[in-house]
């Protein structure tokens, strides 16, 4: 239940100026939301499209790797792997819309005789080492997508409570005040009716 307010025109003045107020920002909410929408909408275009690139370049990486697998055995493969560096450089960057990562000293290449392994497995390894920045990319890109998504959802609820808390509260408001005057008013008038009758 809701406190109701002392019934001044003063006070009226007032909620009006807030109903006013609580109107612009509510405008405000949902011009930035529209425009982070508009964000979303054109970077859901570009993340299908890496999708698609990063999906073509998976195949071609896949078929290739098969073929070294099954010229040389997976336990040979196993044993390269075994003996190529598993660490990384990673360093956050400004992107300007968002904070990504730089990753460096990534993939080094096993050392293993180009002689004596598939040449498919050099390409597998050149490619993959190649779409590493794509990946990098395409999971900034995401991120900065369930980030955008949340912010419109916390926009949504904003304008939310503006519509259906706030500001029916004050017209409430507005409206007990608006009242009260008009019977403080009423009765003002048959008192001085009563008054000036009997003189």
């Amino acid at each position: 239940m809701s406190i109701k307010p002392p019934p001044s025109r003063l006070v009226l003045i007032r909620l009006r100026r807030q109903l006013a107020l609580f109107n612009r920002i509510r405008k405000t909410l949902e011009d930035a939301r529209n425009s982070t929408v508009q964000r979303i909408r054109v970077l859901v275009a570009d993340l299908e499209k890496s999708r698609r690139e990063i999906a073509e370049s998976f195949d071609e990486i896949s078929q290739n790797f098969k073929t070294a697998v099954a010229k040389s055995c997976i336990c040979r493969i196993e044993a390269i792997a075994e003996l190529t560096p598993k660490t990384v450089k990673v360093d956050l960057v400004n992107r300007e819309t968002h904070v990504g990562l730089a990753v460096s000293n990534y993939a080094s290449y096993p050392n293993y005789s180009l002689a004596s392994e598939a040449a498919e497995l050099d390409v597998a390894l050149a490619r993959m080492r190649d779409m590493m920045n794509k990946l990098i990319e395409f999971a900034e890109k995401e991120t900065l997508f369930f980030a955008l998504l949340n912010r419109v959802r916390e926009y949504q609820r904003m304008i939310n409570a503006i519509d259906y808390v706030i500001v029916p509260r004050i017209k409430d408001q507005m409206q007990f005040i608006r009242l009260a005057l008009d019977e403080g008013e009423r009765e003002e008038f048959i008192r001085r009716k009563i008054i000036s009758s009997r003189i």
